[in-house]
């Protein structure tokens, strides 16, 4: 993965060039400048003129949700970040089309200034976005104004060093050399997410037990006997699981071995990035310059925090680790020129039946890379590209099938990838409004435009360098295409989600940029140059703010320490061994109306870690969701349905959500415990709340109540 390409002993010497590099500036990248502006505008044009009509054929209703569901429909939205995504897509066809044809007819004198002007006027919205990050809308500083003073200023003295030659030209490396620099980036990696193992004790006080529950639950819906895409629904991962299960057979399921899983996990998908810039630079130490940065940055992605850091799965590594492993393997195709299509349409499409928010995306942005660097694309070049794609993607969804009909007897439905992106699409659960135009995330989308542009400007020239070019144009691509996944959920943390791939994009552009310098072409750097050069150095300035523990030693110490804190919407991340709890969670009606317990009984936890507890207490839990992710009637109507399949007659539901499906319930049948036996009615209207029977245990206080079908009671249960 961290190999620097064929041989091993290539390094970071420019680029040969050729006879279209010695253009003056105003050849095909000035061109560039030209068309992005009025490309820039078409694009704001069509969003605010064809947004709110579109939204309405896009998405012609809304989906309805339980009662107390959060939800905030943003179908315009929505429409008008489709539309912003034609804004690249205007330029690298503009320049495919015309570059030549304008490059004959626009006057140097006239093109230069013009293209300095759309720079600078680039560099201004830039500016703003930074300025704005301190308003109090974002209540948080992702950057301190003592950061960006220190980026600016090692943007000129990185200058400096690539005008000198500095930063290329260096000479092949050792082979020890090549073995020892990976393996620091391996060591440094694994040692600064070493937050990210938790275990079910510590979680609540040094992690994030709400969030990790859902993804949790996802693997443990595995080990309970659930099978994605089959008779279950993740929203995070619906093939990690299936490499994490069998593994916590063997290690033990506990959170504790999950979350070291996650680690792990993490530190591969990182070092595919590793591998990645290697692959760019054909230099180790160039790569692990440009690498720490972008791993630091991430920890702040995964982490969020860097004094008390809470490990969030579900973005690194849960859905961002497939993407990046096809990277790593894109630019490994594109490094050594040879290589079977299809085999990374199989690795992508993996990607995205695991997650399609992210995976659908890097399918994308592979094939966008191929598209880039096949010169000449001619039609038989395109339906041979076509047809690997096909057939990789019919690889992937084979493999896929024969675990699941080993498993469950079925083939997988594709679409239960993106059941829940259609759930919060169309009902806008967990979506929230843009907080700002004008902010990070617009400098994050130019970025990733730049990337595409640079790409289209090179791709046209015919640029030797085929793999950093692929990798540019896969960077953007996927940046702008998972990042429909921040517009969704446009809170103030959710935009660390952007930060992965925006560090990816700012780390190729650096290479472009120091190249560029190194090549002496211009008396003075460019605007877009030195604007790279700083990206890379305000994302660097994370590597001198290390978590606050780093040390392996502070590490044990916070895993060996009691449990304080869990809040009010916390559940078991183990399950508990109150025998109260756990007859109050296992034991489902018979006839009599007795509750037994028996060994795989189904049962329906409407909580975010039932298929922990199911799987804890010997039965099976058949919620085909994560239970507190059922948003909707059919949701819900689903979870019942497979209960009375299986022969089952029992729900728990936690008093965080009884609101939500109590009366659904009542209407279909359930019967709720209370004191004084069975009562049909709803909680707090006909039934008083202090007569509900429920149970918890430990430190986590949610409740769980009991729902009985008396219609469906069977003998012996």
């Amino acid at each position: 993965m961290a190999s620097a390409g064929s041989g091993g002993a290539a390094v970071a010497l420019p680029r040969p060039r050729s006879r279209t590099d010695h253009a003056t500036p105003s050849d095909l990248a000035t061109v560039a400048w030209l068309w992005a502006v009025p490309c820039a505008a078409l694009t704001i044009l069509l969003i605010v003129v064809l947004g709110p009509p579109l939204s309405h054929v896009l998405y012609p209703s809304t989906l309805p949700v339980l009662p107390t569901v959060e939800h905030n429909p943003e179908p315009v939205e929505d429409t008008r970040y489709l539309l912003a995504l034609l804004g690249p897509v205007l330029l690298a066809a503009s320049l495919a089309l015309t570059a030549t044809r304008l490059r004959l007819q626009v006057p140097r004198r006239v093109a230069i200034p013009l293209a300095v002007l759309a720079q600078l006027v680039g560099v201004a919205v830039i500016a703003a976005c930074f300025v704005r990050q301190f308003g109090d809308e974002w209540r948080i500083e992702f950057f301190t104004g003592v950061q960006v003073l220190v980026a600016g200023v090692a943007a000129v003295a990185l200058a400096l060093a690539a005008r000198r030659g500095w930063l290329t030209g260096w000479r092949p490396e050792p082979r020890w050399l090549r073995i020892a620099i990976p393996a620091v980036a391996i060591l440094v990696t694994g040692l600064w997410f070493l937050s990210y193992i938790q275990t079910a004790e510590t979680i609540c006080t040094y992690g994030d037990c709400y969030n990790s529950a859902f993804m949790a639950d996802e693997t443990f819906a595995v080990l309970n006997g659930l099978t994605p895409l089959v008779d279950h629904t993740a929203a995070y991962g619906s093939l990690w699981p299936f490499v994490f299960a069998p593994l916590m057979l063997v290690l033990g399921k506990t959170l504790l071995v999950w979350t070291i899983l996650m680690w792990a996990l993490t530190v591969a998908m990182l070092l595919a990035i590793y591998g990645v810039l290697c692959r760019v630079t054909r230099n180790s130490i160039a790569a692990l310059a440009l690498f720490l940065p972008v791993m630091t940055f991430t920890y702040y992605a995964g982490s969020r925090d860097l004094d008390h850091p809470i490990a969030i799965y579900q973005q690194v590594p849960m859905r961002t680790a497939g993407p990046f492993l096809v990277a790593w393997l894109v630019a490994r195709r594109l490094d050594r020129g040879r290589g079977a299509t299809w085999a990374l349409a199989l690795a992508a499409g993996l990607a995205a039946l695991n997650n399609a928010d992210f995976g659908l995306a890097a399918l994308g942005a592979t094939a966008a890379a191929l598209l880039w660097t096949e010169a000449p694309l001619t039609r038989e070049r395109l339906r041979s590209l076509a047809g690997s794609f096909a057939l990789g993607l019919a690889g992937a969804w084979a493999l896929v099938a024969v675990v699941t009909l080993i498993r469950a007897g079925a083939l997988p439905n594709p679409a239960k990838a993106v059941e829940f992106a259609r759930i919060y699409t169309r009902s806008g659960v967990g979506v929230w409004p843009l907080l700002r135009m004008i902010g990070l995330p617009l400098a994050i989308y130019l970025t990733y435009a730049a990337a595409i542009g640079v790409a289209t400007v090179r791709a046209i020239r015919g640029a030797p360098d085929r793999t950093l070019t692929g990798m540019l144009v896969w960077s953007g691509v996927f940046g702008l295409g998972s990042a429909a996944y921040y517009m969704g959920a446009s809170t103030i943390l959710a935009i660390a989600t952007l930060f992965p791939a925006w560090g990816l994009s700012l780390a190729l552009l650096t290479v472009v940029a120091v190249r560029h310098i190194a090549s002496r072409r211009e008396r003075i750097p460019s605007v877009p140059a030195l604007a790279a050069l700083f990206g890379i150095a305000l994302i660097g300035t994370f590597v001198f703010m290390p978590p606050a523990r780093l040390a392996p030693w502070t590490q044990v110490e916070r895993i060996e320490s009691d449990p304080v804190y869990a809040p009010d919407d916390a559940e078991p991340l183990e399950a508990p061994s109150e025998a109260a709890f756990r007859r109050h969670v296992s034991s489902i009606a018979d006839e009599q109306g007795r509750f037994v317990v028996r060994s795989g009984a189904p049962v329906a936890f409407l909580t975010a870690t039932g298929h922990l507890l199911a799987d804890a207490y010997d039965v099976r839990d058949v919620v085909p969701y994560t239970g507190r992710s059922v948003f909707t009637a059919d949701q819900l109507d689903q979870a019942l349905e497979r209960l009375r399949a299986a022969g089952g007659n029992t729900v728990l539901v936690p008093m965080l959500i009884l609101e939500r499906v109590a009366a659904q319930l009542d209407r279909r049948g359930f019967e709720v415990l209370t004191s004084s036996g069975y009562r049909a009615g709803v909680p707090g209207e006909s039934i008083p709340a202090e007569a509900l029977v429920v149970h918890s245990a430990y430190i986590y206080p949610d409740e769980l109540t009991k729902w009985v079908d008396r219609r469906a009671l069977h003998p012996g249960a």
